[in-house]
């Protein structure tokens, strides 16, 4: 019963990119090791010892004998997946040379009681068609043999997900029908997305004042749309900030949906703290039925709200909801895990359009093998990708893109709306400031933010800021010293009060970079990479007003850097600037020189710093121990003494006490509470005797924290 379950959930997961029936198969096979005596056993025994009699590798074992029999490649792809379906996809290799061969005598006789299986199992290979090997030709017209291979290993990882999630599915069914039933839900068709949007367009332009802003939105919403009909899946929409691509981007891909059989659209964008903006204007147009937001810090924790508990299902393998809104880091470690958790979504990938927002911002150590795999998502499995961005990647460096090419822009006289999109004038302070110097500068102005490059930086200068000058200007801070429950309800209060024109001054990090609608008549911004200045100068002016906002370019005297390439890009965008003038930064083709030069800086593994792509196919345990979007290790520190509501927090923390091991939804809370701290900074080396461990990388801090700039030490300062 439970098979023939999957068997029709699996077959139509992977109906669209698995027509060899590689997944059926698996199917078949991923539950005839629990036919030994030893599993049944087990399974009548009233003491079970969860793990003690071992199944999943029974399946592997009866597809190698057919293999031996058929030398079919699929079946070798079957067993693959046979084996790892409960523990996560092993190697290839390690498969039939290490596991097989060492398998537990039981297992070993498992062929010989299921003939009847390995009879249906033959007679499948002949119904479906054998595996094809599509062609991936190089621009010099020759078939790359890596690129046959990449498909492959994509395709196991895909048919993977889908008997794994077929596999949780009918299991969750079969034991807890109530929880299943849960998972369903009403679900808009594209068309039906799409109908809404427009009725939300039509009424914002109805109230909208006819600004030079207005239009050009208006330009590039309808650029969109007329770009979504040609049947092109590797697309870029890079227009200045401001100009509404959320908005635009969305009508991209449902306009593009309906043409080309796409059934969701996945938005990916590069930080937690802007996910929430983006999933409440989406909810806003569609309705919260029709908007998965998935992100380390999104708790679905109300179990007596159908709404809530639906959404956190699906937030396990992305099914019901045809808008998911997640992060780059969600996206790509699933697509490089072998874990079941992390992959049971993979498969929602086919026939979907992707949004990479702020796409710039994709850690450029991984860049190589992120656009080797959307490669083969566009090439095999009917997806599209949409780069957005106001600050445009290089694409001539061919490790980056490997054979997709640069994408073809949707707007397609970029250069002319940056030139009229001039909403800022760019000035750099041309001697280094101190800290009081800074301060005195930004007093200047009535409403001002100034982004540094450190949380260190951004302390001190809110401190100075607080015991400087008049007491009359508000002053806020915003780094992640402080958790993101703090942040955001700082957030919300700094748009009140530019909303009703009181006078402040924000001391931030680059979080506030991307995504976060603030706007100011004056922005200051510690030298950096280039594309932080300009994603910077996104904060000022927003609205195209008609006093020209400042952004005001400067170098703190002891000011700190961030090590690797941000210091590089740094380096490399003060040589652009004494070439060229800060005028320059209005120009598109300054991005190009610098992303090239950035390149070559690197050196040969700056794009692949695992060397994921020098890996034998089929390593799928190795990449998943290798690839990480997040280049340092880092710990989360809840912290005990944020002023949370009610004593919802102490409780939290009581709880994983309480309980012998912690659940996901524990941590998805406790998330909400905690700051990220290098491993390897001061403050995580210097007070381990205020830090609890809860579990790896969890810690309870119980030291201080402090209302305006967050978690702190006993000398008075935060997290490295």
């Amino acid at each position: 019963m439970h098979v023939r379950g999957t068997y029709f959930r699996a077959r139509r997961f992977s109906r669209s990119f698995d027509p060899y029936g590689i997944t059926v198969i698996a199917v078949i096979a991923h539950d005839l090791g629990k036919k030994s005596p030893p599993y049944m056993q087990y399974i009548n025994s009233p003491r079970k010892v969860r793990g003690s009699v071992k199944h999943a590798l029974g399946g592997s074992i009866v597809l190698s004998a057919i293999l031996g029999d058929t030398q079919d490649e699929r079946v070798l792809m079957s067993a693959v997946l046979v084996a790892g379906h409960h523990a996560g996809l092993p190697n290839l290799r390690r498969v039939f040379d290490e596991k097989i061969p060492n398998a537990e005598e039981y297992l070993k006789a498992i062929p010989a009681l299921s003939q009847q299986e390995m009879s249906l199992i033959k007679s499948l290979l002949k119904r479906f068609p054998i595996l094809q090997q599509p062609e991936v030709k190089t621009p010099a017209g020759k078939v790359d043999s890596k690129g046959l291979l990449a498909y492959k290993e994509m395709l196991t990882r895909m048919c993977f997900s889908a008997l794994v999630d077929a596999d949780f599915l009918d299991t969750e069914w079969y034991f807890n029908s109530e929880k299943s039933a849960k998972r369903k839900g009403q679900r808009l068709s594209i068309q039906q997305l799409d109908n809404k949007l427009q009725i939300y367009m039509t009424d914002l332009r109805k109230n909208a004042s006819d600004t030079k802003v207005n239009i050009r939105r208006n330009e590039v919403y309808t650029a969109c749309r007329e770009a979504a009909k040609q049947p092109l899946f590797f697309r870029s929409l890079i227009v200045p900030t401001g100009l509404a691509k959320t908005l635009a981007s969305i009508a991209f891909a449902l306009e593009h949906a309906k043409r080309f059989n796409k059934k969701r659209v996945i938005v990916a964008l590069p930080l937690v703290n802007i996910i929430d903006q983006t999933a409440k204007q989406y909810e806003k147009v569609f309705g919260e039925h029709s908007v998965l937001e998935h992100h380390s810090q999104m708790s679905y924790e109300d179990d007596k709200n159908e709404t809530m508990e639906r959404a956190k299902l699906a937030a396990e393998n992305w099914d019901s909801y045809p808008i998911i809104v997640t992060t780059t880091v969600e996206l790509f470690e699933s697509m490089f895990s072998n874990r079941t958790s992390k992959t049971r979504k993979l498969h929602r990938l086919s026939d979907s359009v992707i949004i990479l927002d702020e796409f710039q911002k994709l850690p450029i150590h991984v860049l190589s093998p992120i656009f080797k795999s959307l490669h083969i998502l566009i090439e095999y499995f009917n997806v599209t990708v949409v780069l957005c961005s106001a600050t445009p990647l290089s694409f001539h460096n061919s490790q980056v893109v490997g054979n997709m090419g640069k994408p073809i822009e949707i707007y397609e006289n970029r250069d002319k709306l940056f030139a009229e999109m001039k909403r800022v004038e760019y000035v750099r302070i041309a001697e280094p400031l101190t800290i009081s110097e800074l301060v005195i500068k930004m007093r200047e102005q009535h409403q001002a933010l100034c982004i540094v490059n450190t949380r260190k930086d951004a302390y001190k200068v809110y401190r100075k800021a607080t015991h400087q000058g008049e007491n009359s200007q508000k002053v806020y801070h915003l780094s992640n010293r402080m958790c993101p429950h703090h942040r955001k309800k700082v957030v919300e209060q700094i748009k009140k009060d530019l909303r009703n024109k009181k006078s402040i001054l924000v001391i931030a990090t680059s979080l506030v970079e991307a995504g976060v609608d603030l706007d100011f008549s004056a922005v200051f911004r510690a030298m950096s990479p280039l594309d932080s200045i300009v994603q910077a100068a996104g904060r000022a002016n927003r609205e195209g007003g008609p006093e020209t906002g400042k952004v005001f370019i400067f170098e703190l005297i002891g000011g700190e850097m961030p090590h690797g390439m941000f210091d590089q890009g740094t380096k490399q965008t003060k040589l652009l600037l004494n070439q060229y003038g800060v005028e320059a930064l209005h120009e598109p083709w300054i991005f190009e020189e610098y992303f090239r030069s950035l390149y070559t800086l690197g050196g040969d593994d700056l794009l692949d710093k695992y060397r994921l792509r020098k890996l034998e196919p089929f390593e799928f345990e190795e990449v998943n121990g290798l690839f990480r979007m997040i280049d340092q290790d880092t710990v989360s520190v809840v912290c005990r003494h944020y002023q949370a509501e009610g004593d919802q927090l102490e409780k939290l923390i009581q709880s994983c006490k309480e309980k012998p091991y912690l659940t996901k939804e524990w941590y998805r809370k406790a998330q909400m509470y905690a700051v990220s701290v290098y491993q390897d900074s001061r403050f995580f080396k210097e007070n381990q005797e205020r830090l609890d461990i809860i579990s790896e990388g969890w810690y309870i801090w119980n030291g201080d924290y402090d209302t305006k700039t967050g978690i702190m030490d006993q000398s008075g300062e935060g997290g490295d």
